[in-house]
């Protein structure tokens, strides 16, 4: 993977990181483009602007645009917060070395959203200011493993810790997996569907990957408590050969 002091590089640099996350093939960046690869074949490619090209022949079918869509959506996202980041001026506060880095990317309401970009990867936090602006409290941190998901994760953070949106608005992360599930559950399910209803469940179900940082590991986790919920039941159900049954 080629790097430059160049914004435009250090945001391919980090799209290259976040396609990576989702198991999407990518090429070496060279001449500040990013080429995309899927089984075997170029798909597309990212300019360092966040801009997207794509090889027409090798987009055919509905797994390839779907690809397509996915890289579009990462690509775009990266660019935004990179941007961001670029213009956003140095966050300073007592008890917060100057080396650092923090941007302020937007405050509302003593609420601080903040980010800077390491060697892993682009990392936001939401703060509160304390001590008549002068200092920082409770810090929510994000990143920078998760990508554009960990982006999204801490604007939402800012949105319900500074009162631009309520709570109530919105759904936490365990709410949103068991939707997730269900969905999933009524998709592949026998029962038959519309399209209209198959195409909102389905973008519904894109839109909570978008918001769940870690949505496979949160799965894994809900399907192993109901894994061990029925082993649970199902012991308690099962007599011993005296007739007793395990409690």
């Amino acid at each position: 993977m080629q790097n430059s002091e160049k914004g435009e590089s250090k945001c391919l640099v980090e799209a290259a990181r976040n396609l990576a996350r989702e198991g999407i093939v990518t090429e070496p960046i060279a001449y500040d483009t990013l080429h995309v690869t899927l089984g075997g074949k170029r798909l597309c490619w990212v300019t360092g602007r966040g801009d997207i090209g794509y090889y027409k022949e090798n987009v055919a079918d509905e797994a390839a645009q779907e690809m397509l869509d996915h890289v579009r959506d990462i690509a775009q996202t990266t660019r935004e917060y990179m941007t961001q980041l670029e213009q956003a001026p140095p966050l300073s506060a007592s008890g917060l070395a100057s080396e650092a880095g923090y941007g302020l990317l937007s405050e509302f309401n003593n609420i601080v959203l903040a980010g800077k970009v390491t060697r892993y990867g682009a990392q936001f936090v939401t703060w509160e200011w304390v001590s008549e602006r002068t200092g920082l409290y409770q810090g929510n941190y994000y990143g920078p493993s998760g990508g554009v998901k960990e982006y999204a994760a801490a604007k939402r953070d800012f949105a319900v810790r500074s009162g631009l949106l309520p709570s109530s608005a919105l759904f936490t992360q365990e709410q949103l997996t068991e939707v997730y599930r269900s969905i999933h559950g009524t998709l592949d399910g026998d029962i038959p569907l519309t399209d209209e209803r198959r195409k909102a469940l389905e973008s519904a179900a894109g839109q909570i990957e978008k918001e769940v940082p870690n949505l496979a590991e949160q799965i894994r986790l809900s399907n192993r408590k109901e894994q061990e919920l029925a082993h649970q039941l199902e012991a308690i159900d099962t007599p011993t050969e005296g007739g007793m049954k395990f409690h």
